[in-house]
């Protein structure tokens, strides 16, 4: 006999509110689309949040009552149609089983952003409680680049972040998740939160939590777990590609007792503002990047592995349009050869490649399509086809392990000096955060000597450990890495390093 019954929805999405393309149901179906029992079938075992829940799920013996998992690339406002569609899913499993619920675990992103809307998450989980009332605990997963509205905080009993970026704790996020969930159904725990919000943005490298400054905050956030009272602390350092009056970081912590609940969040947010000067740094543009690349092949430095670049400012995985030029044209003007570069969207080029045919010459105009904020078009550039498949490989790497990939239609190009630049050119938009994408087009990416990936910092997981440098390059483009690239008019203000700010300006509760 199950030992309680819990309704599982999954609804994320990361939403760049500076990109143009809306996100309806397709590019929810592109990525991920699963509903009732194809969740289990497809997600058991996998690294994700709705893997980690049915780990403990099965564990225990609490009957899943499944709805939908839909999750999309990052990238535009969502269409008002599909977040109706998919909160009408997880609603309408809520109310088939409203007469026997015990919980409802819900996996969410943070940083949704529906269309005529400035947060998605927190009128969610209003809708799903009006419909359980008080009684029923609701425990949500969150990114650790959630922007965290009042009204989710108001509606949630606990909420459990991500502790790590790159983001390969998903299954353990859904594990500890459903471990206070089950606590709540038992009446072992009745948990209350609080939230501060330093006024802080940091740079999207700099919030990486493995070096540097968010690793010693979320050192010390594991260290206030320790204490009595706490259930969970969670840091957000915020999406700064939204602008919603929730943009920002924050850190809302789960306790025992409002009181323990103020008491850690507020030291942990204070000694963020302490770090702010931390947050910030200096990265090369991409003629540096590469000619940084370039020294290293030269002095024998990838004897230990490639030179692993990022392209920042065009990670799909933020929302960039993922067609971006800027460190293309570099390696090819500065002649590299035995490297690689990961993606290039461009379902023209796709289709001329598909038209000349494997072990042929082609010649095109390449990227630069989508918008004029990621380089022109790389025109006439001639290239041979090696490969083409149709972009269908799963995770191998510890992030999302086990968790499928859609690229469509996807070639293998040859091009620039030699031929020495591979390029991987898709149909579909995604973030090339695991190195199986290389292998599965034929390309083992130990053997180059220098990569780029589309990525901020999740590629650090699966790359860094076969790399002998990493190099975030600060390029152009909707994900830029520093916030102060962006025009944010709708959130709170003043915000280092938006703004001039004094020490004494924060904390502000004294």
């Amino acid at each position: 006999m199950a030992d309680g019954t819990v309704v599982l929805g999954g609804f994320s999405h990361e939403t760049n509110t500076f990109a143009s393309e809306m996100t309806g149901r397709p590019l929810f179906q592109e990525r991920r689309e699963y509903f009732g029992d194809e969740i289990p079938e497809k997600m058991r075992n996998t690294n994700t949040c709705e893997g980690g829940v049915i780990d403990v799920a099965e564990t225990k013996g609490i009957d899943l009552y499944y709805t939908v998992s839909a999750s999309a690339t990052p990238s535009g406002v969502v269409a008002a149609d599909a977040y109706e569609f998919y909160t009408e899913k997880i609603l309408e499993g809520v109310e088939a089983r409203s007469s026997n619920l015990d919980g409802v675990m819900l996996c969410l992103h943070g940083a949704m952003v529906p269309e005529g809307m400035t947060d998605g998450e927190g009128p969610l989980v209003q809708k799903v409680r009006e419909r359980v009332g008080a009684d029923v605990p609701i425990v949500v997963t969150l990114d650790l680049h959630g922007n965290i509205s009042d009204e989710l905080i108001e509606q949630v009993d606990a909420l459990v972040a991500y502790e790590e970026y790159p983001h390969t704790d998903m299954g353990d996020t859904g594990r500890r998740a459903m471990n206070i969930l089950v606590r709540m159904m038992r009446g072992e725990l009745n948990p209350a939160i609080h939230i501060e919000r330093p006024p802080v943005l940091p740079m999207g490298p700099k919030q990486n939590t493995r070096e540097g400054p968010m690793a010693e905050v979320m050192a010390t956030a594991r260290e206030c777990e320790e204490r009595d009272d706490i259930v969970k602390v969670n840091v957000f350092p915020a999406f700064h590609q939204a602008d919603v009056p929730s943009m920002g970081f924050s850190v809302p912590v789960v306790a025992t007792n409002k009181e323990a609940a103020r008491e850690v969040s507020r030291e942990l947010a204070a000694y963020v503002w302490e770090r702010r000067e931390d947050f910030l740094d200096n990265y090369p543009e991409p003629p540096e990047a590469v000619s940084r690349a370039k020294e290293l092949v030269a002095d024998g430095a990838t004897e230990d592995g490639p030179v692993v670049m990022a392209d920042v400012g065009d990670n799909p995985g933020g929302g960039g349009v993922a067609d971006g030029t800027t460190v293309l044209r570099e390696m090819i003007d500065q002649g590299l050869t035995n490297a690689g570069f990961a993606i290039m969207r461009d379902p023209e080029v796709i289709e001329a490649c598909i038209e000349a045919g494997v072990g042929e010459r082609m010649t095109a105009d390449l990227g630069g399509k989508t918008d004029d904020m990621h380089g022109d078009p790389i025109e006439d550039l001639d290239g041979y086809v090696k490969t083409i498949t149709d972009g269908e490989f799963a995770n191998t790497g510890p992030m999302g392990t086990g968790s499928e990939n859609h690229l469509g239609r996807t070639a293998h190009l040859q091009c620039g000096h030699e031929d020495g630049v591979s390029v991987i050119l898709t149909e579909n938009r995604l973030q090339p955060l695991d190195a199986e994408i290389w292998r599965h087009v034929g390309i083992q990416p130990e053997r180059l000597d220098t990569l780029v990936v589309k990525s901020t910092n999740h590629y650090r997981a699966d790359y860094e450990p076969m790399s002998c440098e990493v190099l975030p390059i600060n390029s152009i483009g909707l994900v830029s890495m520093d916030p102060r690239n962006f025009k944010l008019e709708h959130i709170p203000r003043p915000q280092f390093p938006l703004d001039e700010m004094a020490n004494d300006d924060y904390p502000d509760w004294e």
